[in-house]
C-alpha cells in the first residue's frame, strides 16, 4: 500500500474541503435542513484542514510520532471496510472484530447471541435463532430497522449470507469450529457493497488450513434442555491446493416461549434441529492464479410453541471464485455463487386463554432460487489505491399457501415475482503523509422487479378469487461514501464520514404476508426501496494492549418500510387486506413511511489487565423515530419499534493457558416497544454469563457454559390482548475439545 504525498493534495486543502462540501451538498442531503448541513460540512472541512495542515508538515520534514499501536488489535486484517486488505488500525469505518478463540469461548450457544456483544448489533427481535422464526433473524445495526428483513449485509467469505428471498440469516448454517473471526462494519456499506448494506457489513471469515499437514477442531457439548451439540472444521493444505470441510449438527428440545403465568394447554416448548455441512477446494493450475469451489447445505426443523406451529428449510449453496495476480501486483476476482431454497412455516390462531388453537395459515412451499456473479480489480495507481468492480444477481421466488380456516383449509395463494440488481462500483484511497487516510467511493445500482403476480382460489372447486398480475418496476440508486482517518499523538486517531445507502424491498417483503400469533402482516407490491443518508464523526485510540472507539452518528432514511398497524380488532371480522381478523389481533400492512431519523453514540473499550486479564466495555444510545410520515400522522415522533435507546455489554475475561480460561459477562437492553403505536411496552433486562475452558492436555480441552446465569426473564414479544412471550431461561452446558494443528 502506497504511502507517497500527493503534493497537489497535501499543498493546498481545497480537495479535501470541497469535497467535504460537495457530498453534504449533492450526495443525497439537500432534503436535509440547511443549518445542519452547515454544520455537517464545516466539521468535516475543519477536520480536513486540520489533516491536510499536519500532512503539510510532513511534507517539510517535521518527523511526526507515529500512532502507538497493539498489534494484535490494530493489525488484524479486516477486509469488508473496502474490499481490500488493510489493518485495523488504518480503516475509516468503525468496526468490531470477534476472533475465532473469542467466539469459541463464548458461552452463547449460537453466533447471533455472541454478537450481541458488539455494540448495536441486534436482531428485530431479544430471542436467539436458537427457537426463534427465521423470518425475525434479521440483522439491524444501530436500531435502522423496523421490521424484520436484514438492513445489513452478511457475507461469508464474501459472498452473500442474506436469505435471496427475505433478506433473513440462517446463523445455523455456520460452525464456530470453522470461523477464523468476524467483522462488524457499522455505517452505510453500499458504496461497495450494494443492496442490502443499509446499516452495515457483517463478514464471517473461515480459517484457512496451515500448510503444515492436517489442521482439526473438534467440539461437542450437552445441556439440559435436551441441547446436544457437534460442530467439526477440518482443514489440509497440499502442494498447490487447499481442501476445508465443515459440519455442524445440532438439537434442542427447547423451552416454553410463553410465559409461565400465561400458560395454557397448547403451550409446549420450542425445538430447533438443525445440521449443516460445506467444503472448499482451492486450487493453483498457475503461480499467478487461484481458484475456489465450495458450498453449503443446511437442514432445520423448528417448533414454534404450540403443536400446530412450526417450520422447516432445506437450502443448497454453490459457490465459486477466481483470484489472479497480474505482473505489476493488480489484483482481480471474480466471485458467483448460486442458492435454492425450500421453506415452509405454519401458523395457528390461538384463544386467548391458550385452551385451544387452530391452524389459520399454512405455507407449505416458499421456493426460491438466486444466481449471482461479481468482478472486482484492485491495484495502486498514482499514490492511491483504488478497487474497482460489477456485480449482478437475480432472485426469482414464490410462495405456495392455504388460508382461511374452517374445519379445512378453503383457499390457496400462489404469489411471487422475480427480482435482479445490477451494479458497477469505484473506491480511491490515498495515504497523504503519515497522518491522513482518505476513501472517496461511489456505486450505482439498477433494481428490477417483474413476474408480480397473486392468484387466490377455491380449493373445493377451483375457482379464481383473485388474479392479479403486478405492473414490473426498475429504479436506480447512488450511493457515494467520503471516509477519512487522521492520526494523532499517544496512539489517537480521528475519523469520519458521510455516505448515502440503499435497500431493495425483498420478494417476501412484495409478495408474502405473515402472521404472529393473531396478529396478521399482509404484503405490498407497491413498496419503494429505503434509502438511507448518513454522517458519522468519532475518535479511536490504540496504546499499550487496549482499543478505545467512540463515535457519534446520524442516519436518514426515506421510505423506510415499516410494519404499519391498520386497525386493532376487539371481535374478529373481515377488515381489508388482511381478510378475516381474530379478537385481539391486529391487521397490518407493509408500508413505506415519509422518512426515520436514527442519532445516538456508541462507544467500545478492549483494555488489557495485565498478563492474564482483559476487560470488554461497549454501549450504545440510539434515538431511533419516525420523523416523518404524512400519510399516519399518529406514527410522527414515536420510537421505531424493536428498538431500545440503551444498550450495553461488559466482559471479564482471564486467559492463563497453564490455569483456566473463563469470561464473566453481563448484557442490558433497555426498554422498547413491540408495535409502531408504542403501545405495546417491552421491559429492559439484563443477562449474566458464564463461561470456562482448561486444557486437560496438547489437544483437548474441557469447557462449561452457563447462559442467563440469574434466570432473567427476558421480554421478546407481547400480543394485543396482552400475551407475553420470553426469551431463555437458565442454560447450562459442558463439552469437550479436540484440536489438532489448529
Amino acid at each position: 500500500m502506497s504511502t507517497a504525498t500527493n503534493a497537489s493534495i497535501t499543498r493546498t486543502p481545497a480537495g479535501p474541503v470541497r469535497a467535504c462540501f460537495l457530498l453534504v451538498r449533492q450526495a443525497g442531503f439537500p432534503q436535509w435542513p440547511q443549518p445542519l448541513r452547515r454544520r455537517i460540512a464545516a466539521s468535516l472541512s475543519a477536520l480536513a484542514l486540520a489533516a491536510s495542515a499536519a500532512g503539510a508538515g510532513d511534507a517539510e520534514g517535521a518527523e511526526p510520532a507515529e500512532p502507538a499501536k497493539d498489534i494484535a488489535l490494530a493489525e488484524t486484517i479486516v477486509v469488508t471496510a473496502s474490499r481490500a486488505e488493510q489493518e485495523l488500525g488504518r480503516v475509516t469505518s468503525s468496526v468490531s472484530v470477534l476472533t475465532g478463540e473469542e467466539l469459541r469461548a463464548s458461552a452463547s450457544l449460537t453466533l447471533d447471541d455472541t454478537l450481541r456483544r458488539v455494540p448495536g448489533f441486534s436482531l428485530f427481535r431479544r430471542n436467539s435463532s436458537m427457537v426463534a422464526h427465521p423470518t425475525s433473524q434479521g440483522v439491524s445495526l444501530r436500531g435502522i430497522g423496523p421490521s424484520g428483513v436484514s438492513r445489513t449485509l452478511v457475507l461469508l467469505d464474501g459472498l452473500p449470507l442474506n436469505d435471496p428471498f427475505g433478506g433473513w440469516i440462517y446463523w445455523g448454517r455456520v460452525g464456530r469450529e470453522s470461523l477464523d473471526r468476524i467483522e462488524v462494519v457499522r455505517g452505510g456499506g453500499s458504496s461497495l457493497w450494494g443492496n442490502s448494506a443499509l446499516g452495515g457489513v457483517i463478514q464471517l471469515v473461515t480459517s484457512a488450513p496451515r500448510e503444515s499437514g492436517p489442521s482439526l477442531r473438534l467440539s461437542a457439548l450437552a445441556g439440559d434442555h435436551g441441547v446436544l451439540s457437534g460442530d467439526a472444521w477440518f482443514g489440509q493444505g497440499f502442494e498447490n491446493a487447499s481442501l476445508t470441510l465443515s459440519a455442524r449438527s445440532f438439537d434442542s428440545d427447547g423451552y416454553p416461549v410463553v410465559r409461565d403465568d400465561q400458560r395454557g394447554p397448547i403451550d409446549v416448548d420450542a425445538f430447533s434441529e438443525q445440521t449443516s455441512a460445506g467444503g472448499r477446494l482451492v486450487f493453483s493450475p498457475g503461480e499467478s492464479v487461484q481458484v475456489g469451489i465450495g458450498g453449503d447445505n443446511l437442514s432445520e426443523d423448528r417448533g414454534n410453541g404450540t403443536p400446530l406451529t412450526g417450520n422447516d428449510t432445506d437450502l443448497t449453496s454453490l459457490r465459486f471464485s477466481a483470484d489472479v495476480v497480474s505482473g505489476r501486483g493488480d489484483a482481480w476476482t471474480v466471485r458467483g455463487f448460486s442458492h435454492e431454497q425450500e421453506f415452509a412455516s405454519r401458523f395457528s390462531a390461538q384463544q386467548v386463554d391458550r385452551s385451544s388453537e387452530r391452524p389459520a395459515l399454512d405455507q407449505f412451499l416458499v421456493d426460491s432460487e438466486a444466481v449471482g456473479l461479481g468482478a472486482q480489480w484492485e491495484g495502486e495507481v498514482g499514490s492511491g489505491l483504488w478497487v474497482a468492480g460489477a456485480e449482478w444477481r437475480t432472485v426469482d421466488g414464490a410462495t405456495n399457501e392455504d388460508f382461511f380456516f374452517t374445519t379445512q383449509f378453503n383457499r390457496r395463494r400462489l404469489a411471487g415475482g422475480d427480482q435482479s440488481i445490477a451494479g458497477a462500483y469505484v473506491q480511491r484511497r490515498a495515504e497523504i503523509g503519515n497522518r491522513l487516510t482518505l476513501e472517496l467511493g461511489a456505486r450505482i445500482d439498477r433494481w428490477q422487479t417483474g413476474s408480480g403476480s397473486r392468484l387466490e382460489s377455491n380449493r373445493a372447486d377451483g375457482s379464481i378469487r383473485r388474479d392479479d398480475m403486478f405492473e414490473d418496476r426498475e429504479e436506480t440508486a447512488a450511493s457515494p461514501r467520503l471516509g477519512f482517518l487522521y492520526a494523532l499523538d499517544l496512539g489517537w486517531s480521528l475519523r469520519g464520514s458521510v455516505y448515502r445507502s440503499f435497500r431493495a424491498p425483498t420478494v417476501n417483503e412484495l409478495y408474502r404476508p405473515f402472521r404472529v400469533r393473531n396478529d396478521i402482516t399482509e404484503a405490498n407490491e407497491t413498496l419503494e426501496p429505503e434509502r438511507l443518508s448518513g454522517i458519522e464523526l468519532g475518535a479511536v485510540r490504540y496504546r499499550g494492549g487496549s482499543r478505545l472507539s467512540v463515535n457519534a452518528f446520524l442516519n436518514r432514511v426515506e421510505n423506510p418500510i415499516a410494519n404499519v398497524t391498520l386497525a386493532s380488532i376487539a371481535a374478529g371480522r373481515f377488515f381489508a387486506p388482511c381478510g378475516f381478523v381474530p379478537g385481539g389481533g391486529s391487521c397490518r400492512q407493509r408500508l413505506n413511511l415519509d422518512r426515520t431519523r436514527i442519532q445516538g453514540l456508541e462507544a467500545e473499550l478492549r483494555q488489557r489487565l495485565g498478563d492474564d486479564w482483559r476487560l470488554d466495555l461497549s454501549y450504545l444510545f440510539g434515538n431511533a423515530e419516525v420523523d416523518s410520515a404524512a400519510a399516519f400522522p399518529e406514527l410522527e415522533g414515536r420510537r421505531l419499534a424493536q428498538t431500545p435507546e440503551h444498550s450495553a455489554s461488559l466482559g471479564l475475561e482471564y486467559s492463563n493457558p497453564d490455569v483456566l480460561q473463563a469470561r464473566l459477562g453481563l448484557r442490558f437492553v433497555g426498554s422498547q416497544y413491540e408495535d409502531d403505536l408504542n403501545r405495546r411496552s417491552l421491559s429492559s433486562f439484563a443477562v449474566v454469563d458464564l463461561s470456562a475452558a482448561r486444557a486437560v492436555s496438547s489437544r483437548w480441552h474441557v469447557f462449561a457454559g452457563l447462559e442467563n446465569l440469574l434466570d432473567e426473564e427476558v421480554q421478546v414479544g407481547i400480543s394485543g390482548t396482552g400475551l407475553v412471550t420470553i426469551g431463555a431461561p437458565r442454560m447450562v452446558h459442558l463439552g469437550v475439545r479436540h484440536l489438532l494443528n489448529p
